[in-house]
């Protein structure tokens, strides 16, 4: 039976990720745009479950709405990554279960079509999920299936069958049953639920430290808007949108480095961040430190004028 992941080899297994993307890069010019380490892309806005750690939880809080990505949306993004030879990976994640997107696998093959290198992940429940469905999406160019497991570990006797005919360093199984050891760190989804038993101080000793969610991870929801962060269940804060600009003005739009600049401060006063129970120092030292070069580099042409 194939191993899943807990928290603990997961965190490896992203870290290694992030360590090939810089090394990849680490030969070639400065490129503010390579501190992009994920570019995660929201494709539904539907999903069939409600767990208790998710905003879904309660339809009050964030309710199925049926909205959806198309191909053509996914082509206009993926062509302006690949214009701006992004080679970061592309994570099909986000708020809601993939594969109720009905055009799904045609989503994966417009990303593959203009990116053709990079690596493509997905995240599922596997609730939907067959033997056909899952080479319908390899066939079109998904790189990595993530198959979440929520039930328990009887679940992997059944994706053990359904994924038979898949390599298995195509899918990994990933341990979301135990609420101790559920995905890295269990969160409140930057304050959007209040009813997992996360503690005001575990908030309070945050403060004063830096995060570098939006120094290394774009997140673009099902229509193109870019939100500051993949933690913004609430979608406070909007900074652009890549269906109707270009990648650079996006991540460096005044709002999202407003933000940055407070975060480099540590100063997460402002909502959604006053809220968020994320430790944001996990990953994206390397990404921070690009940015914040970038944006030196900026301060002292000014300064020289």
């Amino acid at each position: 039976m194939k191993k899943q992941d807990d928290q603990y080899s997961f965190l490896e297994h992203r870290r290694k990720q992030e360590a090939a993307h810089h090394k990849r890069l680490s030969n070639e010019g400065f490129d503010p745009l390579n501190s992009i380490l994920t570019v995660e892309v929201n494709t539904t806005e539907l999903c069939n479950r409600n767990c208790v750690f998710c905003p879904r939880h309660d339809p009050e809080v964030f309710p199925n709405r049926n909205l959806h990505m198309t191909p053509n949306g996914a082509s206009h993004i993926a062509r302006e990554l690949g214009r701006n030879d992004y080679r970061g990976k592309i994570s099909l994640s986000g708020f809601g279960e993939n594969l109720l997107n009905p055009k799904f696998p045609e989503i994966v093959k417009s990303f593959r079509t203009h990116l053709t290198s990079n690596i493509l992940e997905c995240n599922t429940n596997g609730d939907r999920l067959t033997s056909e469905y899952a080479k319908s999406l390899f066939d079109n160019g998904l790189t990595l299936l993530y198959i979440n497991l929520y039930d328990g570990a009887h679940q992997m006797e059944h994706f053990d069958e359904v994924m038979r005919d898949i390599p298995d360093d195509k899918y990994k199984y990933r341990m979301h049953w135990s609420m101790k050891d559920h995905g890295l760190i269990l969160n409140n989804r930057s304050g959007t639920i209040d009813w997992l038993g996360i503690e005001e101080s575990d908030i309070e000793s945050l403060q004063g430290k830096p995060c570098h969610y939006p120094f290394y991870k774009m997140f673009v929801d099902w229509n193109g808007d870019v939100l500051f962060c993949s933690n913004d269940w609430g979608r406070e804060h909007v900074i652009g949108n890549l269906m109707q600009d270009t990648l650079m003005n996006v991540w460096f739009s005044k709002p999202m480095r407003k933000i940055r600049r407070r975060l480099t401060r540590g100063d997460r006063s402002q909502s959604p961040c006053n809220g968020c129970s994320v430790d944001g120092t996990l990953f994206g030292k390397e990404s921070f430190d690009i940015v914040q070069e970038y944006e030196n580099k900026g301060r002292k042409i000014i300064a020289s004028c």
